[in-house]
């Protein structure tokens, strides 16, 4: 059976203001066209198939662009196998699952999945899925730990590292008993499917999760004898203890700027009736550009900014500024660069310390009294303006009438 992997799509997200449904659907568009390349069985997506921000609108509009981009997947009896991570939401996903059960109620009969169509798991379950060759495949599915997937109380516990531990326990116990269970097959080849955070895992910041932030399994806690875990929920593309079999896939598109950095892309797995065949393999997409840019000379750097970023209409960007007195004023400094960058995603401004004095030549030294800073000020700012002693002839009549008592 052959298998491509990905995970944590976060589909309808947005990065502050900015909309990123085509920069996703674009990927998804390139995972459709590997699935027929490598003439894949299964896409299985290890979890966070929409973003926390996705509301029913959102999913709606989703899903039928899904239906359209793997229609020649699904026509070919193509399988997509979703389970649901943190992201998705339980109230939004039910819809959708209700709704697949009405448009096909036996489509998951006895454990027994049928091809051509999608699956979304909200909950541990285990199936079996016949390859093209007729060759079966058993499936584990591990949502990730929300008390409403896995049947825990509320009377259960008082704290949320109370939560976890009971969370953790739950799952780590049954995956550990799968094997003799009455609806489990040993004598198939098995994938563990599963939206976990596991212990040693290398994420993108140096904090470090403790148990009453997420539910930490340790690597034994998969039983990692099954032929292949494919994991979701770590950002970060690994293997873990470095065992072949056992992998994070990654995002399919970068989310935010910790994640600039990255590869993405999806693995492509073949199981056999002995198992893992051969080693996964990683097939890259190219993510969304993103570029966090600092402008130490405004006046000098504008004019040549759009040429040194090509991408800049597809781009998403961070700019700050350290801005000097001469030159270009803060507003039209802005505004220039939201011309230039139409996918902003934030704009931070360099602010000297109180007191300090700055070094560019167009500034000028505090004085001791308001109205000799301002003479100054205006002097350096007006060296070469027609209008400069009118200018200075104004302000010493304000600063006068300002003065009188």
């Amino acid at each position: 059976m052959k298998i491509i992997h990905t995970a944590d799509w976060h589909l309808c997200d947005r990065l502050g203001r900015i909309d990123r449904t085509e920069d996703l659907n674009t990927r998804v568009e390139r995972v459709a066209q590997l699935c027929q390349e490598r003439e894949a069985d299964v896409l299985l997506i290890a979890g966070d198939v929409f973003s926390h921000q996705a509301s029913v609108d959102d999913m709606t509009r989703s899903l039928n662009r899904v239906r359209d981009i793997f229609g020649p997947f699904f026509a070919r009896g193509g399988t997509i196998l979703a389970l649901t991570g943190n992201h998705d939401r339980d109230g939004r996903i039910e819809i959708v699952r209700a709704g697949m059960k009405l448009a096909v109620p036996d489509a998951a009969r006895d454990g027994q999945l049928e091809g051509g169509r999608m699956y979304l798991i909200n909950g541990r379950a285990i199936a079996t899925l016949k390859a093209a060759d007729e060759s079966r495949v058993q499936f584990v599915f591990v949502p990730y730990p929300f008390v409403s997937r896995y049947e825990l109380s509320a009377a259960e516990y008082r704290t949320k590292e109370e939560e976890n531990r009971l969370l953790h326990g739950r799952i780590a116990e049954w995956i550990q008993a799968l094997p003799h269970t009455p609806n489990f097959d040993p004598h198939l080849p098995t994938v563990l499917a599963a939206h976990l955070h596991v212990r040693g895992s290398e994420m993108h910041s140096l904090y470090q999760l403790r148990e009453n932030d997420d539910v930490i399994f340790d690597f034994a806690d998969l039983n990692p004898g099954w032929a292949y875990v494919a994991l979701g929920h770590i950002h970060k593309p690994q293997t873990i203890h470095g065992q072949a079999n056992v992998r994070y896939c990654g995002s399919l598109d970068r989310l935010d700027f910790g994640e600039t950095h990255d590869d993405h892309g999806v693995l492509f797995v073949e199981v056999g009736r002995s198992g893992l065949m051969r080693d996964p393999e990683r097939l890259p997409i190219p993510a969304t550009p993103f570029h966090k840019i600092t402008l130490t000379d405004p006046e000098a750097e504008l004019p040549n900014l759009a040429e040194r970023f090509p991408d800049r209409e597809t781009s998403i960007v961070s700019v700050t500024v350290n801005p000097s007195t001469a030159g270009p004023s803060r507003d039209e400094i802005a505004r220039q660069i939201r011309g230039i960058f139409p996918r902003l995603y934030e704009l931070k401004w360099v602010e000297k310390p109180p007191g300090v004095a700055s070094t560019d030549s167009g500034t000028f030294t505090p004085r001791a009294d308001v109205a000799s800073t301002v003479r100054d000020y205006l002097t350096k700012r007006l060296t070469d303006d027609p209008d400069k002693e009118l200018v200075l002839a104004l302000a010493d009549e304000f600063l006068r009438v300002e003065g009188e008592p």
